[in-house]
């Protein structure tokens, strides 16, 4: 009797750890799969019919392999045989790695599995534990992705970005970093961040660490730091700015600088202050110049004090005007003559020779005064006074490098040395002798004033072509009122075109034309008696004259813009060729001609 106690008892302990054995694969959240020797299901529970899409009556005597995807089939079945033979009863969740399931609607999803295989009634039953891992994995790509685009960012910053540890030692360099202080990371890691500081700051940066830290402040704005100095590799120092920050990760904390070269910047912001002194510095000087002139300027009469006042500003002003274009870098000798004269002359009456020459900036206003004072004095008194008189200006580099300019009048009315020295002829001395220390020698022969004025080699640039008038020039010199050659003139304005066709027939062209339009020209060109030269307006009824001058340019045939425009920005082809500035000074186009070789 007791022998069937003991049996009634032990069974139903058996069938109470059934139950709880049941109860866990029934609650167990992963899914629960055991298979036979023949790979098929005879246990599926509820987690499982969760996992894949149907309940366990459709499961149960079904291949394992019908939740797998198709491609892992056949490895799956070595895989079993293998574990069959080693014995091994179990391996742990994880083991495996990650792996695909098939869920009943044809969609693979991430699980990780551990297995266990075990001997029942001479029938060896293999079980499966599977866990869902989308959300995990999920989690992981947005993870890993994130910190993808994280170190793409900070790889592709254009900042240099360091972190440092506790102890102040790199641990991330970027290549914004590797090209800032020219080294690589690899070199740069592991070393301590006060390699790229200066050494007479290194004390400082010590300190500011250890009190950023105990402050407890997690950042500091880029800037807020003011600017401080980088060390490259090769012991350059330059300015940066920094940003820093700190953050406690594991329970140790980390810093991150970022660093930005601001070494073209405080270039920048220095040129623009020292531009902005010398704006202010020329500008008063400028306007005490000007004060000067009024205060000087002597008249007989309000009109002619004001004429006279007027006259000396425009100087000034043409000559900032002349600096301005040069970058006040200087001026064209020619150019200043050209300038200062072209009110006061008619066609004929001026003469201009010397070789290219470009003065330094501080001779382009006094020079530019000196040549207005002399053609002011030569229309009023002088050769310029009347129709047959002639002035000539010239200028030559001296075998000691000084530069010599001659003012030489003839034709006029008789002349006398004054007996006093007005306000215009001080002005010309002063010019010459004391702002730019040079001599001056200034004779009154009865056929006209003359002016030489020898000037030392530092008012001008030196240029290789800067050289005494060559045979060349003395030929072209000579060649002045002799006859020229055919002359194509391109204008389409009709009484700009008459009276350059005129004045230039005077001083010996035979004239082709006028053109008005690249058609006409281009006519001309081809004709059967083609041009030695031409001069070619720039705008043509609002199309450019290029087209005729690159067939010029294929013939051989020399050419001069006689245009407004004071440079072809819209054809870099023609950028260095001859320019004569409208409105016309028929007398330096003549010369501009010859220099070129076009005379006959």
């Amino acid at each position: 009797m007791a022998a069937n106690h003991l049996k009634a008892k032990s069974s139903r302990d058996a069938i109470d750890t059934m139950r709880r054995l049941e109860g866990i694969v029934a609650s167990a959240m992963d899914g629960i799969i055991t298979v036979n020797d023949k790979q098929e299901i005879i246990l599926f529970n509820p987690a499982a019919e969760r996992m894949f899409g149907l309940p366990a009556s459709e499961a149960l005597g079904q291949p394992i392999a019908r939740f797998m995807p198709e491609r892992f089939r056949g490895t799956h079945a070595a895989h079993i045989h293998r574990f069959a033979v080693t014995g091994v009863t179990s391996r742990q969740m994880g083991s495996l790695g990650a792996i695909s399931g098939l869920r009943a609607n044809g969609q693979e999803f991430p699980i990780e599995a551990s297995i266990s295989q075990v001997e029942v009634g001479g029938e060896r039953l293999a079980t499966v534990i599977l866990r869902d891992i989308t959300e995990r994995k999920a989690a992981e790509d947005a993870l890993n992705e994130s910190r993808r685009r994280m170190e793409g960012i900070v790889e592709s910053a254009m900042d240099a970005m360091i972190t440092v540890d506790e102890d102040q030692c790199i641990v991330l360099f970027n290549p914004a970093a590797e090209r800032m202080f020219e080294v690589l990371a690899v070199d740069a890691i592991g070393a301590p961040i006060t390699r790229f500081i200066p050494e007479r700051f290194r004390a400082g940066h010590d300190e500011h660490i250890r009190r950023f830290k105990e402050t407890g402040v997690t950042n500091r704005r880029m800037g807020a730091l003011g600017t401080v100095s980088g060390l490259r590799a090769n012991g350059e120092e330059f300015p940066v700015e920094a940003s820093i920050s700190q953050v406690e990760i594991g329970g140790a904390k980390i810093a991150t600088v970022i660093l930005r070269d601001i070494a073209e910047r405080k270039n920048n912001e220095e040129a623009r202050l020292l531009l902005a002194r010398e704006v202010d510095h020329r500008a008063k000087n400028v306007l005490a110049v000007v004060q000067a002139l009024v205060s000087l300027t002597q008249a007989a009469t309000k009109e002619e004090f004001i004429a006279a006042v007027r006259g000396r500003v425009s100087a000034l002003g043409r000559a900032h005007s002349l600096l301005a274009e040069n970058r006040w870098e200087g001026g064209d000798m020619r150019q200043i003559v050209v300038d200062e004269t072209s009110a006061y002359h008619k066609p004929g009456q001026l003469e201009v020779v010397g070789p290219v020459l470009v003065l330094g900036p501080h001779a382009v206003q006094p020079l530019s005064l000196l040549i207005h004072e002399m053609a002011t004095n030569a229309v009023k008194y002088g050769a310029l006074s009347v129709a047959e008189g002639r002035v000539r200006v010239e200028w030559r580099i001296l075998p000691n490098q000084a530069l010599e300019l001659r003012w030489s009048e003839h034709g006029g009315p008789v002349v006398n040395e004054p007996a006093s020295r007005g306000f215009g002829s001080t002005l010309v001395r002063e010019v010459a002798t004391r702002q730019l220390a040079g001599l001056l020698d200034i004779a009154w022969p009865v056929d006209g004033v003359r002016l030489v004025a020898t000037l030392p080699s530092s008012v001008y640039r030196p240029e290789p072509h800067h050289a005494s008038p060559s045979a060349k020039e003395d030929e072209l010199r000579q060649a002045t009122g002799r006859a020229a050659g055919r002359l194509l003139v391109v204008e389409d304005e009709a009484l700009i075109a008459m009276a350059l066709c005129n004045d230039l027939a005077k001083l010996g062209w035979e004239i082709l034309g006028p053109a008005s339009t690249i058609e006409e020209a281009l006519g001309l060109i081809e004709g059967a008696l083609p041009p030695a030269a031409a001069v070619l307006d720039v705008n043509l009824r609002g199309q450019a004259v290029y087209p005729v001058a690159e067939r010029l340019q294929a013939l051989g045939v020399p050419f001069v813009f006689c245009t407004g425009y004071q440079q072809l920005d819209d054809h870099r082809g023609f950028f260095s060729s001859p320019i004569v500035r409208k409105p016309v000074n028929v007398e330096i186009l003549d010369q501009e001609l010859r220099r070129l070789g076009c005379a006959a």
